[in-house]
């Protein structure tokens, strides 16, 4: 059974230094032979997380079988009630998940331990988030009451057209994202946007 991993950081740059490289580095131990990329929050779009689904229901209508991987489980799903859904949902009864940091084996829908421990971990990794968020908007609430707040960064899109110059010249993806200060993620998702584009206007 081939496995297929999934990499997602935040758009928050701290964890993007600190957990890119280490979820490739689990997954490719894991043996995965493919891998999508995604910069996003889970309360947001993430359609390389569901492209990834429909390529392994794709799959598996072929006749090939698919293990999704994911490093941890909060890089997956955003929160228990998803988790869950994910695992169990009848629509993607061909589609199974191996999270490494719950068992070392592929999920089993219908073994109930398999299971309590998901929701387990899925409800103490929920409330972590509710904390996190929580202390988020207070500091936000205080620094915009001290003339300290200056919202968000320009997002990686404004620097499209930076990144399809370098490609131009040669430069790898991941020459781009040192130079350009980006997540491997934004770069790569501006040159998927820019060939969907390109192959769309022919």
């Amino acid at each position: 059974m081939e496995k297929w991993g999934y990499v997602r950081v935040s758009v928050n740059r701290v964890e993007q230094a600190a957990g890119w490289d280490d979820q490739i580095k689990t997954l490719k131990a894991q043996g995965c032979t493919r891998l999508y990329y995604e910069e996003a929050s889970t309360r947001g779009e993430r359609p390389e997380f569901q492209r990834m689904i429909k390529d392994a229901c794709q799959a598996a209508k072929g006749g090939h079988r698919v293990c999704l991987v994911a490093a941890k489980m909060d890089r997956a799903f955003r929160d228990l009630a998803a988790a869950d859904e994910a695992i169990t949902r009848p629509s993607n009864s061909d589609v199974i998940w191996l999270l490494p940091d719950l068992s070392p084996h592929p999920l089993d829908p219908h073994d109930p331990t398999q299971m309590l421990l998901v929701r387990m971990m899925g409800a103490v990794a929920q409330f972590e988030r509710d904390r996190l968020a929580e202390r988020r908007a207070y500091g936000i609430a205080r620094a915009k009451k001290e003339g300290k707040y200056r919202g968000r960064k320009p997002t990686a899109r404004a620097k499209t057209p930076e990144v399809l110059k370098l490609k131009e010249r040669g430069f790898r993806p991941d020459e781009i994202a040192k130079q350009l200060n980006l997540g491997r993620a934004s770069v790569f998702r501006i040159l998927r946007d820019h060939r969907e584009k390109s192959t769309s206007a022919l």
